[in-house]
């Protein structure tokens, strides 16, 4: 009885703790901007770090039910979106995004991002808007 107390008790501290860790990702958040080349090239070190990464660029295709192809001046790389996190308005290949994701390196499947915000970029106003969409 007491070994199953004490599994109890550890994996409700673990949970606790694990959840420590999570980053904070809608407005302020500290993700840096980074290009599709700086993910790509530094992926393997920032997948260990769970670091959030801020990319800039175009979601170009659609590649399955949550897996997209997004590009920047740099290049391309494979995101993951949930479909609660997509956008409410419509957008297309050449409505400009800002997503904020997780990096998963995979060495048989290469680099993509797990999105967790993203945000439709609209210019041709005074001042530059963003619809945040976060799920």
């Amino acid at each position: 009885m007491k070994r199953l107390g004490t599994i109890m008790m550890t994996a409700l501290l673990a949970g606790i703790f694990g959840t420590l860790s999570a980053q904070y990702t809608g407005p302020g958040s500290t993700a840096k901007v980074k290009t599709v080349k700086e993910v790509s090239d530094n992926a393997l070190k920032l997948d260990r770090k769970d670091t959030m990464v801020k990319l800039k660029g175009f979601i170009i295709e659609q590649l399955g039910d949550d897996n997209y192809m997004f590009k920047d001046a740099t290049g391309k790389i494979k995101v993951e979106i949930d479909k609660k996190r997509l956008p409410a308005a419509t957008f297309n290949e050449n409505t400009e995004m800002e997503i904020i994701g997780e990096v998963d390196y995979d060495l048989l499947e290469g680099t993509e991002i797990e999105v967790k915000n993203v945000e439709i970029k609209v210019t041709g106003m005074k001042e530059e808007n963003t619809t945040s969409i976060a799920g």
